[in-house]
C-alpha cells in the first residue's frame, strides 16, 4: 500500500482511511452486495487497472505512484 498515493482532483493528498471510507458509503449508498465492494476495493489496492478506475471515479480521486512529484502524476 505505501507504493501508492490518493490525490484529490485539487492536487491535495487523502489518506487511504479517507478513500476507503468514501468508496465503501458510496457503494452502499448503491445498494452494492457487499462481498462485491470488498472485491473490488481489495483488487485496486494490489494493482487492478479497472478496479483502480472504479474506486479514482466513486471518489473523485487519482491514485499515483508514492515517489511522482507534486504535479508530475504518471
Amino acid at each position: 500500500m505505501g507504493d501508492v498515493r490518493f490525490i484529490q482532483k485539487d492536487g491535495q493528498s487523502v489518506d487511504v482511511a479517507t478513500v476507503r471510507r468514501r468508496f465503501f458509503e458510496a457503494a452502499i449508498a448503491s445498494n452494492v452486495h457487499p462481498d462485491r465492494v470488498c472485491r473490488i476495493w481489495n483488487n485496486a489496492i494490489f494493482g487492478d487497472p479497472q478496479a483502480r478506475r472504479l474506486v479514482e471515479k466513486q471518489c473523485e480521486i487519482e491514485i499515483v505512484p508514492a515517489n511522482a512529484g507534486f504535479g508530475f502524476r504518471e
